[in-house]
């Protein structure tokens, strides 16, 4: 199981970053032209659905990014976490959806729920065990 990739290749985290202010602009752009077609209703949930990507991923890569960890998430890590933020923002945009079209669907809106706090926690906590794992062969 890959849980890292090389060391010091922040440019592959650098890609991911500049992945997500692409993803967050287009949510953003995708909301707005959203709410024009509306008819006047408006949803919180899709208008700020740019945000859940902006702080899970630009925010997370951005710190990766900044902070001196010699070691970045491997393939694994990274898709089980970048399917949970998809999750995060898929969420919103549906609750978004179903406000303005004035329906609800309790059970689709509890499996994204579900779906998002599993990847995102899980991709976190294979991450910091990847780390702790790291140290501890590095001890030895």
């Amino acid at each position: 199981m890959t849980l890292f990739i090389s060391e010091n290749n922040k440019s592959v985290v650098l890609k991911k970053l500049i992945l997500y202010i692409g993803i967050t602009a287009f949510i953003a752009l995708f909301g707005i032209i959203y709410e024009q077609f509306s008819h006047g209703v408006n949803s919180n949930y899709m208008w700020f659905a740019w945000i859940r990507p902006l702080i899970a991923g630009v925010g997370v890569y951005l710190l990766l990014y900044l902070l001196p960890i010699k070691k970045v998430p491997g393939t694994l890590t990274e898709c089980v976490y970048n399917f949970g933020v998809a999750m995060f923002t898929v969420h919103s945009i549906i609750l978004g959806v179903l406000e303005i079209y004035g329906k609800t669907n309790s059970r689709m809106v509890l499996a994204y729920i579900i779906l998002f706090h599993l990847f995102m926690l899980g991709g976190i906590i294979m991450f910091v065990v990847g780390l702790i794992l790291d140290r501890k062969k590095a001890k030895n």
